[in-house]
């Protein structure tokens, strides 16, 4: 009886021996997110009438670096105290399609709208949207637009029924 005994504790150590293998687990390190990086481009608090570069990096959400750009520029605030935000409060980005013939289409919510604000603040305003699209090689001119349709200005100084190209003589050197 006692050999049965200590051969069935015997087998029994080799089997849960057996089973228990390699318990160590497999070196994975997690995927690190892929990062991104864009520019964009915001008014200098100096009020010179300059567009200062901010560079971005960021994850990768799976939005396209124009539309991450966009979002930035107008629900971000800027990180230096050397930039500005004149974009409206609520304003919020709608849609951004991008025709083959390099037309960017901005469609902003109706905040984006403010009468009073002054020719200064339409005129940067719009030319950190643009120059902060036409930063990418597939957009050459944007067109802003208000709820889906075009406006003849977002301030009442500045005509915005045709699409805007780059200004470069905004942008700081």
């Amino acid at each position: 009886m006692k050999k049965i005994l200590l051969l069935m504790l015997l087998v029994a150590a080799v089997i849960v021996g057996g089973c228990a293998g390699d318990n160590t687990k497999p070196d994975i390190k997690p995927q690190e997110a892929k990062q991104i990086s864009y520019i964009v481009y915001r008014p200098a608090a100096d009020g010179s009438q300059k567009l200062l570069p901010e560079k971005i990096t960021m994850p990768d959400n799976g939005k396209s670096l124009p539309e991450n750009a966009l979002l930035t520029l107008i629900t971000k605030k800027p990180v230096s105290d050397k930039m500005e935000s004149l974009v409206p409060q609520g304003t919020k980005v709608l849609g951004l399609k991008v025709n083959k013939d390099g037309t960017a289409y901005a469609d902003f919510s109706k905040e984006i709208v403010k009468r009073g604000e002054g020719s200064y603040n339409e005129f940067m305003l719009t030319g950190a949207i643009v120059n902060t699209l036409t930063e990418f090689p597939e957009i050459k001119r944007v067109q802003i637009l208000v709820d889906g349709k075009k406006v003849t200005s977002i301030g009442g100084y500045m005509d915005l029924e045709e699409p805007l190209e780059r200004n470069t003589t905004l942008l700081q050197k």
